[in-house]
């Protein structure tokens, strides 16, 4: 009876061992195939940031140029001299055309903005590619606080001054209208008799000391948010290649 007891809880305690390690590897499995699905979450998350992020550098290199362009607009315009014929002063109108042109940057990150909002980030496990998208964020906020500011000083310095002074548009076609911009007129298509009034008014608004302080103003904010932008292609590319080590790990 002894020897049979002995036995039955040695086959016990063999059985409950048996069942714990079936239970433990279960469990692990259980652990690897969550891990694969957090970790097959992450990767197409971190794929769907690069794509992002590629068309990205796209839209930054354009608002670069887009800006730079803008402050070379206005150095020629404070650097040239008063039109004094009707051609000189659809050069002119072309220049202060190109610094009205008003566009302001809008990221593309969206996918970013998904992991925020879903409360996600948390997924991406590479500490460098999560603080490289959230300081592009603040640089973000920091273009949009510039541009917003910049705003006001245009509407103050350059359009309520030209508005009040100046024929409006007065180098595009009125009579009809297109889907999208009128169609623009050379020197050759504005009539002789109103070539005097577009030249005194030309004049005045080159020498007008509020608007030179609001070309001042344009060309250096343009000039700084060109310079954001450049910096920015940069910081976006370094953290496109973060994302391609860890996609590949």
């Amino acid at each position: 009876m002894e020897n049979k007891t002995s036995k039955y809880l040695k086959y016990a305690v063999g059985e409950i061992i048996l069942v714990v390690i079936g239970i433990l590897i279960a469990l692990q499995i259980n652990n690897w195939n969550e891990e694969r699905k957090v970790r097959a979450q992450e990767v197409n998350y971190l794929k769907n940031l690069k794509a992002d992020l590629e068309k990205e550098i796209e839209n930054t290199k354009q608002f670069a140029n887009y800006r730079y362009g803008k402050a070379q607009a206005c150095s020629s315009l404070l650097n040239g001299t008063a039109p004094n014929s009707i051609e000189a002063v659809a050069e002119y109108t072309n220049l202060y055309e190109r610094v009205f042109a008003w566009s302001e940057f809008v990221p593309n990150n969206n996918t970013f903005k998904e992991l925020l909002s879903s409360g996600n980030l948390s997924l991406i496990t590479n500490d460098n590619i999560k603080n490289g998208l959230l300081e592009l964020d603040k640089r973000y906020t920091q273009i949009t606080n510039g541009e917003h500011h910049m705003r006001r000083e245009f509407e103050a310095y350059l359009y309520d001054p030209h508005v009040e002074h100046i024929d409006a548009v007065s180098f595009f076609d009125t009579t009809q209208p297109v889907y999208g911009y009128p169609n623009r007129l050379t020197a050759k298509d504005i009539p002789f008799e109103k070539h005097d009034k577009l030249i005194k008014e030309a004049a005045w608004q080159h020498n007008n000391a509020i608007f030179k302080n609001g070309l001042r103003l344009a060309f250096m904010n343009n000039g700084y948010l060109a310079g954001v932008h450049k910096e920015l292609v940069y910081d976006i590319e370094e953290i496109v290649t973060l994302i391609d080590q860890e996609i590949t790990k």
